[in-house]
């Protein structure tokens, strides 16, 4: 009688979706809304993955982790790209996930790796957030001098450049060499709107990291930073595309 009765309650354990009986952890993805559109991210290729009202770094969870859905608001996430041959970082991949650790460990000018971080639901405060954070950057006036920007007389890879003026009266030289100081670089719209925004630090190290912001356009409600290194920044269109394309091919299909 108990093996007859064992092998009911298996048989019917093994009938039941894996996401009611085992809940959210064994599924191969992340799924929910980003940006206003429901997505399926593999958990092999996206880290640090929050939804609205998850808490913030350093908090503990005062409720139990709610079951997600196609409507749950993803908060941001992060994932890393090889630009030079769009690779997406996949934890499964030995091999992968050491070439990315080599690569980090030399510290070359030229790695190709780009980090991205992905903005959305909550953690979207202001809208249009590229254009505002561009002209509040080349705009600022009562701070200090090294934050100051105005531009120069040429471009550089097809976008505006900024740097700061004038010079350092401690060091006597150009508040541009200064180790806190970053060249901006813009590209605007037919409108004037600020649609990328690249800050590169001019420090003199072997990887000066750039930062750029984008987003995949007002139908997306969602900010995309990619932090790369300066030697890289002539391929600055490129990564966007291509981070572009992993995010959009997040997307759900069916």
């Amino acid at each position: 009688m108990f093996i007859k009765e064992f092998s009911q309650i298996i048989t019917i354990i093994l009938s039941l979706p894996i996401i009611t009986f085992y809940g959210e952890g064994l599924r191969k993805n992340y799924v929910g809304d980003l940006g206003g559109v429901p997505v399926d991210m593999p958990k092999n290729l996206v880290q640090f993955v929050s939804y609205n009202g998850d808490p913030t770094f350093g908090n503990k969870r005062e409720h139990p982790r709610p079951m997600r859905d196609y409507d749950s608001k993803i908060n941001g996430f992060a994932f890393d790209l090889r630009y030079t041959d769009n690779t997406t970082l996949d934890t499964n991949d030995k091999g992968l996930k050491n070439a990315y650790r080599r690569d980090n460990k030399r510290n070359l000018g030229d790695n190709p790796w780009v980090s991205v971080i992905v903005h959305s639901g909550d953690s979207m405060t202001v809208p249009n957030p590229v254009h505002r954070i561009g002209y509040g950057t080349i705009s600022a006036t009562d701070v200090h001098p090294v934050y100051q920007y105005e531009p120069l007389n040429e471009t550089q890879f097809g976008l505006e450049v900024y740097a700061q003026p004038g010079i350092d009266p401690v060091t006597n030289k150009p508040w541009r060499e200064d180790r806190d100081a970053k060249d901006v670089f813009l590209r605007r719209d037919k409108t004037g709107q600020i649609i990328t925004h690249i800050e590169c630090y001019n420090r003199d190290v072997p990887r000066p990291p750039c930062s750029q912001f984008f987003d995949l356009g007002p139908q997306r409600n969602l900010s995309i930073k990619a932090n790369y290194s300066r030697y890289n920044l002539a391929d600055w269109q490129k990564i966007e595309n291509l981070v572009r394309q992993q995010l959009l091919s997040f997307q759900k299909t069916s």
